[in-house]
């Protein structure tokens, strides 16, 4: 089949959680703060969503196939965006998607033996694990970079070690990335795919690896990066979402969607806040909301621990552990609110103060009426969809629990539906959501003056303005 695994059922219907009136205002609410910080950040925002699902009571491998499956339709419609302002190199994307699905199998595979070795505790375990090592590491680099950044003025630069690799390291096949700007050997694309790859497939993020690689080893711009990484995203997203329904009946589509509702709406208020803050913001952000989640997971790994009977704990400690956990995640997913809308409010008063407001954020695409009629064929579509999913919650655990034990062929076309049902929900609910927030007015700045502010800071605003009122008097 493909070089994938054959099939055979890890989870049962009683793994997946009961979904009652708590969990859906939760999961949508993390999914509105998560998409916000994906957003804003360029990230796919898993490390806040695999945490979150897991603090409700969601077992490791079911939150990471969950958010792999939301992930991947938004990573497909973003790449072709970036693809579009020549933000993605097709030629790397490729070749590093090849290594990705290697890596993606292979992690798969590690929480198929640590489910059936140690049981969903010991996935438990492991996934926050991963969270514990990878978080502060991440946010400790974008910490020093953000000191840099505000100490020195020092910007993005093209890195001196992805320059010495392109003349030092020329093992054959040599490949020229035309959009990168670089000729790198294969070779380097290879461990990098497998590492995004693998770490998609532990907790349902890989950009961590990917992008940092692309601009480091590779020496492709950030921009490049960002865009190329959700080409690859897609692919992984694809085949992994597709890996855990036909291997694992992994897929909670319930959770999917529900973080799905809310998070196409968050994202696209979380990609306009980028134009209000300065770069180094972006990062800033990104490190404190990563390590509150790290606080968080660590609490509940003692609570693992003890119920694998590997330590013993005073139980009283652990339920206290136990009990920190929801609230410090809650308090992370709250923390988003102010880092994105405090600087959009800000500066939008004072545009507005200025009297230049019109003049500085980007139109509408379609006018209100257009607006109108495409939020209400949209919104009833997505009604519609929500309608038939939930008016029995039970039927999703039962259905993707039996596709491991079909036959060959209907498992996979029923996993393949898995990925067909996610793409057609995220272009439903993607064109609801775009249009609403078009028509409640939630847009960008204009590339002028948000290049003034990720240059100056608040400063650039009356900059932009004398610039902008001189033009007007000498017309």
């Amino acid at each position: 089949m493909g070089g994938f695994a054959a099939g055979g059922a890890a989870m049962t219907p009683d793994m997946f959680i009961h979904i009652g009136v708590n969990e859906i205002i939760f999961l949508l609410a993390l999914g509105f703060f998560g998409g916000m910080l994906s957003g804003f950040i360029g990230s796919g925002g898993a490390f806040v969503l695999t945490p979150g699902m897991m603090s409700i009571g969601v077992y490791g491998p079911i939150a990471v196939a969950s958010n792999m499956c939301h992930k991947f339709p938004k990573a497909m419609i973003g790449a072709w965006r970036r693809k579009k302002v020549g933000h993605l190199d097709v030629k790397l994307a490729i070749l590093m998607a090849i290594s990705a699905i290697a890596g993606v199998q292979v992690g798969i595979q590690v929480q198929k033996v640590i489910l059936e070795t140690l049981g969903p505790v010991g996935t438990n375990l492991y996934v926050s694990i991963a969270f514990l090592i990878i978080l502060p590491s991440v946010a400790a680099m974008l910490l020093r970079d953000v000191y840099k950044s505000r100490k020195y003025g020092i910007e993005d630069t093209e890195p001196e070690f992805a320059k010495k690799l392109e003349k030092k390291f020329r093992l054959p096949p040599m490949i020229k990335f035309e959009v990168a700007g670089r000729t790198q050997s294969l070779w380097l694309t290879v461990p990098t795919g497998f590492a995004t790859g693998f770490l998609a497939a532990t907790i349902a993020v890989g950009g961590f690896i990917g992008v940092p690689s692309m601009i480091y080893v590779l020496g492709a711009s950030s921009a490049v990066a960002s865009g190329t990484e959700l080409g690859i995203a897609f692919v992984m997203g694809a085949t992994g979402t597709f890996t855990w329904a036909y291997l694992m009946g992994a897929v909670d589509f319930r959770l999917t969607t529900l973080i799905l509702a809310a998070s196409l709406i968050g994202v696209q208020i979380g990609a306009v806040g980028t134009t209000y803050v300065r770069q180094y913001y972006i990062k800033l952000a990104m490190a404190v909301v990563m390590l509150i989640v790290t606080v968080s997971r660590a609490l509940a790994v003692p609570g693992y621990l003890v119920q694998l009977g590997w330590i013993t704990l005073d139980e009283g400690l652990v339920n206290l552990f136990d009990s920190l956990v929801f609230p410090i995640m809650v308090f992370a997913m709250v923390s988003v609110t102010p880092i994105v809308l405090v600087p959009i409010f800000n500066v939008r008063k004072e545009l507005k103060n200025m009297g230049l407001l019109e003049k500085a954020v980007t139109a509408a695409e379609h006018k209100k009426s257009a607006l109108v009629k495409r939020m209400i064929v949209f919104g009833i579509l997505t009604g519609i969809n929500y309608y038939l999913l939930f008016r029995d919650p039970n039927w999703w655990p039962q259905f993707v629990t039996t596709i491991p034990h079909a036959s060959p062929i209907m498992s996979i076309a029923l996993a393949l539906g898995v990925i067909g049902a996610a793409i057609y929900w995220s272009i439903v609910h993607g064109s609801f959501a775009h249009n609403f927030l078009d028509f409640v007015n939630v847009t960008a700045l204009k590339d002028d003056l948000a290049k003034k502010i990720s240059q100056e800071g608040y400063e650039g605003i009356k900059t932009w303005a004398a610039s902008v009122r001189s033009t007007s008097a000498s017309e």
